[in-house]
């Protein structure tokens, strides 16, 4: 150490005169490594050796360096089965960070078979890496397994010890001890500036991060945390990820739990979160729901506009999801509208949740298998309802950013429209003096592994042969699914040969297919199935080769079989099955409270745990001896008497049935139908799903059908859609107007009490553009004051302070609101889809107005104001030659009038508008 003393020169002072000897020797070594060459924390030692060995699995290697080897684990569902494998792909295509990708296998009855699944899916995803991380094949493998059940050979070896699962490293995490002091002023000073060099340079991706206080559990290893928390279903806030400055990796709880307990998580490496990015879009959206003849609404449309913002408010925020975030639903009741009412409430209460864990940017099967488990979990609540025996198809649209996620399932349909090259023909050009770009629509079908068009059928035609479902449905329209065997009034009118293969191909247990009734089959002893198999082929010669013919002696064949095996086992077992069919096939597959009882020996209301009891004691000993011989039949009636606990034991609560005459549907997939479900798997859940990206610069439209508008054709789509590009509602509208006339037009038909839902949607991504040359003169405007009034619009793309518009109302019967503004009341039986309609003519007349022509925007106000005096509702149609409002400004109005309006440039005519007082066309004067 050096000093200068009064201007003279420097005197030296050793670091003992100044330290003592002791200061002194903590200086050795202050601005070297304290740590020797390769030392390492023993926790982080062991977490590199775990993951080296994790990358050798069944002789194949996993050979990417820094990203971790793909991983599974089985975890439980609470939807029985309750075991299924879910599996962790790591991936990182060039120039993206690590990703890390969940894949969930399906449910299992037993651990060991999930553990299979895993091992499966394990190996194809060890080979992603090799196609640059495509986990196309993965997805498929997937699917594959769904169709999959493994025998007792198969569920043998090392693939379903529980030491194939959690290969990768875990930690635990636990509080950190604070050092009260260093050893060494080096140590000190190097612990320090780490610390301040971390926390500067390297900080965590995505809002809502916070340094991990001394007192919070972290995971076990050495380095500076920041923790993301998030509230649980208890309203606590708990860790959600962490992230190590010093290594830079990000760490998830691998439990799913909704108590969160720090001595009890494990924590594993995952992905980056996804830095969230706010597209440019216009989005615009409307729908239309009509009635069935009968008066009954079981269409319904939801639409989630700020899906983010409602995520927030349901405590389920989307901090690493892009914007704009939508959700739109589409529900088609079956059999009553109670179904779709409870899915339509409920939908985004199981969505959110799931797309609140995702903190990767998401694969796009991920995403699907998201919207899947979101509407299984509703379906699995749906089936516990009072609404149970109802149901609905549904139809979503998942807009994240610029992908937008499509799934349909049962009778609904979606539609993708976009611009093509070529013009719509001369009213397009009428208007506006240039031809339109023409529009091509086509149905979404699925694209993605296991929910394509062809996946689908084959999966439910498999399906309903393991159900013993009816051999002659095929989905075509007509075609209905019942849970129960047909019944001998239903097959009275029919030929002798004819009603024995009808009868066999409908049947819903081998007895039936035999024809034998209730008293024959009670009585029958062995031999009797053969018999009944030689009485049906005398009937069924000669061989005509009639596809439906052979499977109905198939079928026969089958069941005479399965007979005479049950017969000759335990005859009085067979009787047991034989009650337990025809009970169900009787009561036209809905066991009532009052039968269900009587079936068990107990009261009605009894409780679940009594009536298992007696279904314990009465069938436990005898089913079990069936399996052994025909394990299906013996499945199946455990099937019944679950749902006979179920119906025997509920309390004497009202739960709607369907009428007797009404329990047929012409879906193979839906939400709901418990007696379809259970205990035959006659519907599924099979949904098809598709993928779409929104580049910039291009405009795309989308369409949600129920099977009310199955009578509209695509070329009338796009005829529509290019004549109202901008104004979903209008095109709902007139595709409602299209679909009503068509069932109205069907002569040779009778009228079917069918409702019509469409839901239509425009999404137009802003180009990219490149940023303006400031000149000196722009510098200048920007410095000059702004008026007071501005009415265009401000820059940046800001409202105007005010607007004058004008604007046709149309009221109709049931509004109840006082209106002090009406000219006059509406109409006497005038529905809110009439007023609609009305407009919609309106705007199709003023859509035919020449553009594009010096006079243009004058005749088009002109026209305006005429139709307004003529048509309007409101006393605006009296007010001078513009029959205009005036000038309004932002809070006057209501505000769904307010936002169409102000949307509005100059000389522009709005959608079909919906507010408090009616239905609206606006057109913007000023």
């Amino acid at each position: 150490m050096s000093t200068r003393e009064g201007g003279g020169a420097w005197r030296t002072y050793t670091s003992k005169q100044v330290l003592g000897a002791k200061g002194a020797s903590q200086l050795v070594g202050m601005f070297k490594n304290p740590d020797p060459p390769g030392a390492k924390e023993k926790e982080v030692r062991e977490a590199e050796e775990k993951e080296a060995h994790a990358r050798h699995f069944a002789g194949l290697l996993w050979t990417v360096i820094g990203v971790p080897p793909p991983d599974f684990t089985v975890v439980a569902d609470s939807i029985g089965p309750s075991h299924r494998a879910c599996l962790s792909i790591y991936t990182q295509p060039q120039p993206h960070p690590l990703k890390e990708v969940r894949v969930l296998g399906p449910r299992r009855s037993t651990p060991e078979e999930a553990r299979k699944d895993g091992c499966d899916l394990k190996r194809v995803a060890f080979k992603c890496a090799e196609k640059n991380f495509n986990l196309q094949e993965v997805w498929r493998k997937c699917y594959q397994l769904e169709n999959k059940q493994w025998s007792l050979q198969e569920l043998a070896g090392e693939d379903v010890q529980e030491s194939a699962e959690n290969l990768l490293p875990e930690v635990q995490a636990a509080p950190r001890t604070k050092k009260d002091h260093c050893e060494t002023t080096a140590e000190w000073f190097q612990v320090n500036n780490r610390r301040r060099d971390y926390t500067e340079n390297f900080s965590p991706i995505g809002p809502s991060w916070a340094l991990a206080q001394l007192q919070t559990p972290v995971p076990k290893l050495p380095g500076v945390w920041y923790m993301h928390e998030r509230q649980n279903q208890e309203g606590k806030h708990v860790p959600f990820l962490f992230f190590n400055a010093e290594s830079g990796r990000y760490y998830r709880n691998r439990s799913s739990d909704v108590a969160y307990v720090p001595a009890k998580s494990r924590w594993l490496q995952t992905g980056f979160p996804h830095q969230a990015e706010d597209h440019s879009m216009k989005m615009s959206h409307g729908s239309v729901c009509l009635p069935t003849p009968s008066g009954r609404k079981d269409d319904l449309a939801v639409i989630l506009p700020e899906l983010a913002r409602t995520g927030s408010l349901l405590k389920q925020p989307l901090p690493f999801a892009d914007k704009p975030a939508a959700l739109f639903l589409l529900v088609d009741g079956l059999r009553n509208s109670s179904a779709s009412e409870w899915c339509a409430k409920r939908f985004h209460t199981h969505l959110l949740p799931r797309l609140s864990a995702l903190h990767s940017d998401p694969d796009d099967g991920e995403l699907v298998s998201v919207v899947k488990e979101a509407l299984t979990h509703l379906d699995h609540a749906l089936l516990e309802s009072p609404a149970r025996y109802a149901g609905c198809s549904i139809a979503v649209a998942l807009l994240m950013g610029t992908r937008l996620v499509v799934c349909t399932l049962g009778g609904c349909r979606a539609t993708i429209c976009t611009p093509s090259s070529e013009p719509v023909g001369p009213v397009a050009k009428k208007r506006t003096g240039a031809e339109l770009p023409k529009w091509s629509c086509r149905p979404v079908e699925g694209t993605l592994p296991g929910h394509t068009r062809i996946d689908i059928l084959q999966s439910q035609r498999r399906r309903r042969v393991e159900a013993y479902g009816p051999l002659d449905f095929d989905g075509r329209p007509g075609e209905q699914l019942r849970a129960c065997g047909p019944s001998e009034a239903a097959l009275s009118n029919l030929p002798e040969r004819d009603r024995a293969v009808q009868r066999a191909l409908r049947a819903a247990h081998p007895f039936s297919a035999l024809g034998l009734s209730r008293a024959e089959a009670l009585a029958a002893g062995p031999g009797a199935g053969q018999k009944a198999v030689e009485a049906i082929e005398t009937l069924l010669a000669p061989r005509r080769g009639e596809h439906q013919v052979e499977a109905a002696r198939s079928r026969v064949q089958a069941a005479g079989e399965a007979v005479d095996k049950m017969l000759t086992q335990d005859a009085f077992g067979a009787q047991q099955l034989v009650e337990l069919f025809y009970v169900l096939d009787e009561e036209e597959g809905i066991i009532s409270q009052q039968r269900a009882a009587a079936l068990l020996a107990v009261p009605p209301g009894c409780g679940e745990a009594v009536a298992s009891g007696a279904v314990h004691v009465r069938y436990q000993a005898v089913l079990s001896g069936l399996a052994a011989t025909c394990p299906a039949d013996a499945t199946r009636g455990w099937d019944i008497l679950r749902e006979a606990i179920d119906a025997a034991g509920r309390p004497s609560t009202p739960i709607w049935t369907p009428p007797a005459e009404s329990r047929g549907v012409e879906v193979s997939a839906a939400m709901g139908l418990r007696d379809l479900k259970r205990p035959r798997r006659l519907i599924g859940m099979e949904m098809a799903c598709d993928v779409f990206r929104i580049d910039p610069g291009n405009t795309l439209c989308l369409l949600l059908l129920t099977d009310g508008a199955n009578a509209v054709k695509t070329t009338e789509m796009a005829t529509a859609v290019a004549a109202n590009q901008g104004r979903p509602k209008a095109l709902a509208t007139q595709l409602a107007a299209v679909a009503s006339e068509a069932m109205q037009g069907a002569k040779d038909e009778e009228p079917k009490d069918v409702s019509v839902g469409i839901l239509a949607a425009y999404f137009s991504v802003k180009a990219v553009e490149d940023p303006p040359v400031e000149t000196e003169a722009d510098s200048k405007k920007r410095k000059a004051p702004s008026a007071e009034v501005v009415v265009g619009p401000q820059p940046g793309g800001g409202l105007p302070n005010r607007i004058r518009v004008s604007h046709i109302l149309m009221k109709w019967e049931s509004l109840s609101s006082h209106d002090p503004m009406a000219r006059r009341a509406a109409p006497k039986g005038r529905l809110q889809a009439d007023a609609e309609k009305e407009l919609l003519k309106l705007l199709q007349i003023l859509n035919e107005m020449p553009q594009n022509t010096p006079d243009a925007a004058k005749k088009l106000s002109a026209k305006f104001a005429e139709l307004a005096k003529a048509h309007s509702d409101c006393n605006s149609a009296n007010n001078g030659a513009l029959a205009d409002l005036g000038w309004i400004v932002p809070g006057q109005s209501d505000k769904d009038f307010e936002a169409a309006a102000f949307d509005l440039a100059v000389g522009a005519i709005s959608d079909i508008v919906i507010s408090q007082r009616g239905a609206h066309l606006v057109h913007r004067l000023a």
